[in-house]
């Protein structure tokens, strides 16, 4: 299944809605992520192509990349754009149904917009955090414990250890995932790149 438009619903469940996700389903979605992101920072014109298909709603162009990438239908849920970002969605054991990755920038900000630049710039600076998860689970535990209890204090510094860059503006905890907001000169709108869970 594969959805055009895709809005996340915020809640005021807060700790309880946060509980869901577990150190599995959020290793194993990153994993899958990480050559995606590894192909968008190192690749000017597979990001161009990807920024191309995301500004015009494109779904065919974008599931074609994504099989570039050793990520074919069967891997994922479903895969969705707004014009502004896009989202991936990976099948998780209940009751969370669903766990997801995205890339985006806030509906209502602007339309058809995606920007080549910051997108690889966020793909570099995430990715060590996304492999240090993946690699060192330890450390996983510490981002869902922190997850899971609502401790965005220490989300925040887990995560600054790794991301190191000043263009990280903001971290938040989010339906069972988290939520890194980033600004960058090349575009006027912060971007946010997102892990959560739950049915849609």
């Amino acid at each position: 299944m594969h959805r055009k438009e895709r809005v996340i619903v915020k809640t005021n469940h807060g700790k309880e809605t946060n509980r869901l996700v577990t150190v599995p389903v959020l290793r194993k979605t990153l994993a899958a992520m990480i050559p995606f992101y590894r192909r968008i920072a190192s690749d000017p014109a597979y990001a161009s192509a990807w920024t191309r298909g995301v500004r015009r709603a494109d779904l065919d162009t974008l599931i074609r990349l994504f099989r570039q990438v050793g990520l074919p239908e069967r891997r994922y849920a479903s895969l969705s754009t707004n014009g502004i970002g896009y989202f991936v969605d990976f099948d998780a054991p209940k009751p969370i149904v669903l766990y997801s990755n995205a890339t985006t920038i806030r509906p209502g900000t602007t339309q058809f917009y995606f920007n080549t630049k910051v997108h690889r710039a966020i793909a570099k600076a995430i990715l060590p955090l996304y492999q240090e998860i993946v690699n060192n689970r330890p450390f996983a535990c510490i981002v869902v414990r922190a997850i899971r209890s609502g401790n965005r204090a220490l989300l925040d510094r887990v995560v600054r250890s790794i991301v190191a860059t000043p263009h990280l503006r903001s971290v938040s905890i989010e339906s069972s995932g988290f939520r890194l907001g980033f600004k960058y000169a090349a575009s006027p709108f912060r971007f946010d790149n997102l892990t959560f869970g739950g049915e849609p």
